[in-house]
């Protein structure tokens, strides 16, 4: 008898296993199921499991029971596609999805009823037969499989995921060299609604999400293609109050999806940074009270209103006052994946994302802005444990998108900024050699570096120079050598994930800085280059900012001639970079600046000549008050000056010797030809460059780009 009792609770517990099945749908229609296209699948569990996530999600805060869908010690649904024709597999995870309707009625969004509420994103690689297979693991305890699916994928003319060249300089996409050329979006705003608010309970209001899809699609119409996003906590971030719990920001999980949408449907391409770098701040910088770490507050005769915003959930769960706590202590770290994991799983999948920066200016951490507290730039215990705080989060998440995400399609990012000095490798300053130094960026696992640089001197990009042009001499301090540098270091592409002349000056120059910009870095040997302040716009009761979007057109210009076949051949094919600079007409300073790419066969080049008493300073009048943004502290560069092609003479240098070779001038304003003439090299290859005037006006000529190439 005790032996059939068994025997029966045994087949008991088989069938109630047995019954515990999920429900696998398709959510992409028939005709969407393309290659390198969104494919969605829904997912539904059991209805116990189903009833312990209610309960979750209607807990108290803080304090809450039941299974908790966002992470993946309690539910882990994972997917494995393998194409049938060639074997090739590729394992993906699901995520919680919440039906989100906007409301703009009441400026609000309605959560709405969800029958299937796990996804699966996936985009396939390849056209033809895929099987599916699902599992989730409730608990670490129990697994439940679902029946494999079949579905059929179609071909698509859609191009897949951004990789890195053989040489690791510059960005690929389906075996294509490009150059991301474009610009930030960080997240919404409307009236500075939300990130300066002295109201805790204030909420976002839809009008934010609805002026930023609206700008991002005006960009696309105007052929804008490439863009940098952040996850900020105000309006875009799924974590914030609350650790672990990321119910009550779907609308803004929402809101990414429809602009992934929009982006996949238009081949926009976004660099995402995951985490704003307020959040890692004991007091945010530029009034950005609300989302920083604590509870910190500097002065109240200098800052009048009491800190009275919640805390970060990770602040409040740890008791913790120190941002870095979060980067180096286990346990946050450990919901410091599951949100990586939840992003990796809703948004990782996409085409559209050219590339993920794991922080935005990690330098920041354990900063009071108001107090100068910088311990990542300090010397002593507390730089040491900033150095090593930023390191760790890094390496840790990194590994973990690689490692045991397995995302292998996505290439990894770490910012910092531009090094100082003509022999720094390091993004952060280094007086005297520090104790522990931030070495992220021999991480295997970071691909690229991101630096992050402003500066209004006209002479950024070549401070000095000495030799030959196409040598770095070690007396040399110029933007191309510092990337040569770090490339020689390193072995990764340099982007410049941020750039810009810096605050304000984009008003006092009306955006001229932006174009002198995104004229020049490439030449540099930078893989791709995102200017700043080229989002802000006025709105109504807002008389503080230019609208500069206006500076799209150039940005755009630029990225499509860069984006050519012709020049992207060139990238492909550089040998060299060469650059240098001059006087004129007895100057103290060098007022004229070259820099070119010569490509492997010697017989193609691209450049530009800057006039460089075209500057922030000299474009508009209000610039010579020294208490403007625009002002230079420099007389050399205070006085506009129109500069000829003699006596001083620009040459290219690296080309054939005794060749004749085309040279072809492009304008300033929207690269239309100029001027077209045929030379011939000397005997050393060298080229001198009869330019037409360099005026340093706006309508007029104060740079001009020139393309080489070899006559027939």
């Amino acid at each position: 008898m005790k032996y059939l009792l068994i025997g029966l609770f045994g087949l008991v517990n088989l069938f109630s296993v047995a019954a515990e099945t999920m429900g696998v749908s398709i959510v992409t229609p028939d005709d969407e199921r393309l290659k390198n296209q969104r494919l969605e699948l829904s997912v539904v569990l059991p209805e116990p499991i189903m009833q312990s996530i209610q309960r979750y999600l209607n807990g108290e805060p803080h304090h809450r029971n039941g299974l908790n869908p966002f992470v993946a010690w309690d539910i882990d649904l994972k997917a494995t596609f393998t194409h049938q024709k060639t074997g090739e597999k590729h394992r993906t995870i699901g995520f919680w999805y919440q039906a989100v309707e906007r409301d703009p009625e009441n400026q609000h969004w309605n959560y709405t009823s969800t029958e299937q509420p796990f996804r699966i994103r996936f985009a396939p690689p390849h056209a033809g037969k895929w099987k599916v297979d699902i599992v989730a693991t409730i608990s670490k305890q129990r697994n439940i499989s679902a029946m494999p699916l079949h579905v059929t994928i179609a071909p698509s003319p859609k191009p897949g995921h951004v990789t890195t060249d053989d040489h690791q300089r510059y960005l690929q996409r389906d075996g294509k060299t490009i150059y991301p050329s474009g610009v930030n979006f960080p997240s919404p705003h409307v009236n500075n609604n939300l990130i300066y608010s002295q109201d805790k309970d204030e909420k976002l209001q839809l009008s934010a999400w609805t002026s930023f899809q609206k700008m991002i699609r005006q960009y696309g119409r105007e052929g804008g293609e490439y863009f940098r996003f952040f996850m900020h906590p105000s309006s875009t971030d799924i974590e914030f109050e609350e650790v672990g719990y990321y119910q009550d920001r779907q609308h803004y999980a929402q809101e990414v999806d429809n602009m992934l949408t929009y982006c996949e449907k238009e081949e926009l391409l976004i660099n995402f940074n995951l985490m704003y770098h307020t959040m890692f701040m004991k007091l945010g910088d530029y009034n950005q009270f609300k989302y920083d770490y604590a509870d910190y507050w500097h002065d109240k005769d200098i800052w009048p209103y009491k800190d009275i915003n919640y805390i970060s959930g990770y602040a409040k769960k740890w008791d913790s006052k120190t941002p870095s706590d979060m980067f180096l202590n286990d346990e946050p770290l450990r919901y410091l994946r599951q949100k990586t994991r939840y992003i990796i799983a809703r948004w990782g999948y996409s085409t559209a994302v050219s590339s993920i920066e794991l922080l935005c200016e990690p330098w920041h951490i354990d900063e009071h802005s108001h107090n100068h507290d910088t311990p990542y730039d300090s010397l002593g215990r507390s730089g040491n444990r900033a150095r090593r705080a930023v390191h760790n989060y890094h390496r840790d998440i990194a590994s973990f998108i690689k490692d045991s995400l397995k995302l292998d399609n996505k290439l990894l990012g770490a910012v910092g900024r531009f090094p100082v000095g003509k022999t720094g490798i390091f993004s952060h300053f280094t007086p005297a050699t520090p104790h522990y130094s931030d070495s992220t960026w021999f991480d295997p696992n970071i691909d690229f570096i991101s630096i992050s640089y402003y500066s209004k001197s006209p002479e950024k990009l070549l401070v000095s120079k000495s030799g030959s042009n196409n040598g770095c001499a070690n007396s040399e301090n110029s933007m191309a050598c510092v990337i040569e540098r770090l490339h020689s270091t390193y072995n990764k592409p340099v982007l410049f994930g941020e750039s810009d002349h810096g605050d304000g000056t984009h008003q006092c120059s009306k955006l001229q800085g932006h174009q002198l910009d995104i004229r020049r870095y490439i030449y540099t040997g930078a893989a791709g280059h995102y200017i700043w302040a080229a989002f802000t716009y006025q709105t109504k009761g807002d008389s503080s900012w230019n609208d500069t979007r206006q500076s799209w057109k150039a940005i755009i210009d630029a990225k499509n001639y860069y984006n050519q076949r012709s020049f992207t051949t060139l990238l492909s094919e550089k040998q060299l970079l060469g650059r240098e600079k001059k006087t004129f007409r007895r100057s103290n300073k060098a007022l004229l600046e070259n820099q070119y790419i010569v490509n492997s066969s010697q017989s193609h080049s691209s450049g530009y000549i800057y006039n460089r008493t075209f500057n922030v300073h000299t474009i508009s009048n209000a610039s010579r008050n020294e208490s403007t943004p625009c002002y230079l502290n420099e007389p050399a560069y205070q006085t506009a000056k129109p500069i000829t092609w003699k006596p001083q003479r620009i040459k290219v240098e690296g080309l054939k010797p005794l060749k004749k070779y085309n040279i072809r001038y492009l304008g300033y304003q929207d690269l239309e030809l100029l001027n077209v003439h045929q030379q011939r090299t000397s005997i050393f290859g060298k080229l001198t460059l009869k330019h037409p005037v360099l005026i340093p006006q706006r309508n007029q000529n104060p740079l001009i780009n020139y393309r080489i190439e070899e006559a027939n």
